[in-house]
C-alpha cells in the first residue's frame, strides 16, 4: 500500500514539473517582453529598464529564469512586477480572503444538491420534480453576474445593510463579537451566488445517476429484505452512485486558486481570483505563473484524494501497483 502510494506520489511530481515548464514557457509566449510593463510611462530611461530587467532577472538565459523563478517562489524573494511585493506573501493573504468563500459555497453545494437530485429522482415526472426542474435549468441559464446585481439591489434596498468587501465600511476599528457577525454577514450573499450555479448542475447529475441505480436488481432486493425508504436510497442507491461525483472533488479543490472572478469583482472581495484577473491585466508575470503552479498543485492533490476515496466509496476498488 505504501510503496504503491510513493509510485502515485512521483509520478504526480514529474507530472508537477512538466506542467510549471508548460506554463512558464507558454506565458512567456504572450506577444511583447515582460519588462514592457508600461511602455509610455517617461520615466522608463533605457537606463531604468535595464536596472529593472536585472532585478527581476529578465537579462538572463530563459533556463536560467526558470530555475531562479521557482528558487525565489519558494524561499519567498520572488517579487510581484506591478508593485515590487513578495508574491508569496500575497497569494497567501488572498487565499486566506477567498477560503470562507470556498467553504461555505462548498459546503451549500453538497448538502442542497444531493437531497434536491434524490427527492426529484424518487419523485420522477411529479409536480415537485417538474418545478424543481424548471428552476434548476433557470438558476444555469441565467448569468452570474444579473442575479448578483438584483440580490445586491434587493437586500440593499430592503433591508438598508452593506453587503460589498469583507467588511462593513466605517466599522473596521470594531472587533470581538459584532466584527464576527459583521464579516459572517459579508460572506453569505457571495457564498450563495456563488453555489447556486453548482446546486443547480450537481442536483441534475444526482438525479439522472439515481435513476439508473434505483431500478436496479440490489436496490429491488434491499426493498425486499424489508429496509425502511432512507436505508434503501441512501445507503444502497445513493452509495452506488456516488462514484462519479468522487471524481469531482479532484475538480472543486482548484476552485480555491481560481474562485470566481465575476464574484469576487462584484462584491470587492479581495480573494485569489480577483488577484489573478488583475495580474493578467497589468501583465504582472510572477503572479499569474504563481498562480497556474498552485492550482496544477492543488488539481494533483484533489485526483490524489478522490483515487483514495474510491476506495472507501466502493470497497471493491484497491490499489494495485502497476506493473
Amino acid at each position: 500500500m505504501l510503496s504503491v502510494l510513493l509510485q502515485i506520489g512521483w509520478k504526480k511530481l514529474w507530472t508537477l514539473f512538466f506542467i510549471s515548464v508548460i506554463s512558464f514557457g507558454v506565458i512567456r509566449l504572450a506577444p511583447g517582453e515582460p519588462s514592457q510593463i508600461d511602455p509610455l510611462n517617461p520615466r522608463f530611461t533605457p537606463e531604468v529598464l535595464e536596472r529593472y530587467r536585472k532585478a527581476f532577472d529578465l537579462d538572463k538565459p530563459l533556463y536560467e529564469q526558470y530555475r531562479l523563478f521557482y528558487w525565489k517562489l519558494f524561499t519567498g524573494e520572488l517579487r510581484s512586477f506591478k508593485d515590487s511585493q513578495p508574491v508569496l506573501p500575497k497569494l497567501v493573504e488572498r487565499m486566506w480572503n477567498s477560503l470562507p468563500l470556498f467553504i461555505v459555497g462548498t459546503i451549500l453545494v453538497w448538502c442542497y444538491a444531493f437531497p434536491l437530485g434524490v427527492a426529484s429522482a424518487v419523485r420522477r415526472n411529479s409536480f415537485f420534480d417538474k418545478i424543481t426542474t424548471v428552476i434548476v435549468f433557470a438558476l444555469i441559464s441565467v448569468p452570474g453576474f444579473y442575479l448578483a446585481y438584483l440580490l445586491i439591489i434587493f437586500v440593499v434596498q430592503t433591508f438598508h445593510v452593506d453587503v460589498i468587501g469583507l467588511r462593513t465600511f466605517g466599522r473596521e476599528g470594531i472587533g470581538g463579537f459584532l466584527n464576527l457577525m459583521d464579516r459572517t454577514w459579508h460572506v453569505v450573499l457571495p457564498s450563495v451566488l456563488g453555489a447556486t450555479a453548482g446546486i443547480a448542475i450537481l442536483s441534475r447529475y444526482v438525479r439522472s445517476q439515481m435513476l439508473e441505480v434505483i431500478n436496479s436488481d440490489y436496490v429491488r432486493t434491499a426493498r425486499a429484505k424489508g429496509l425502511d425508504e432512507d436505508t434503501v436510497l441512501y445507503k444502497h442507491a445513493l452509495r452506488n452512485g456516488l462514484l462519479p461525483f468522487v471524481t469531482m472533488i479532484a475538480l472543486l479543490i482548484p476552485g480555491l486558486v481560481g474562485g470566481s472572478v465575476i464574484i469576487e469583482t462584484i462584491f470587492a472581495w479581495p480573494g485569489i481570483g480577483r488577484l489573478g484577473y488583475e495580474a493578467i491585466l497589468s501583465r504582472d508575470y510572477p503572479i499569474v505563473i504563481s498562480l497556474n503552479f498552485f492550482a496544477a498543485t492543488l488539481t494533483l492533490l484533489g485526483t490524489l484524494l478522490s483515487d483514495l476515496l474510491y476506495m472507501v466509496v466502493d470497497p471493491r476498488i484497491r490499489l494495485e501497483k502497476a506493473e
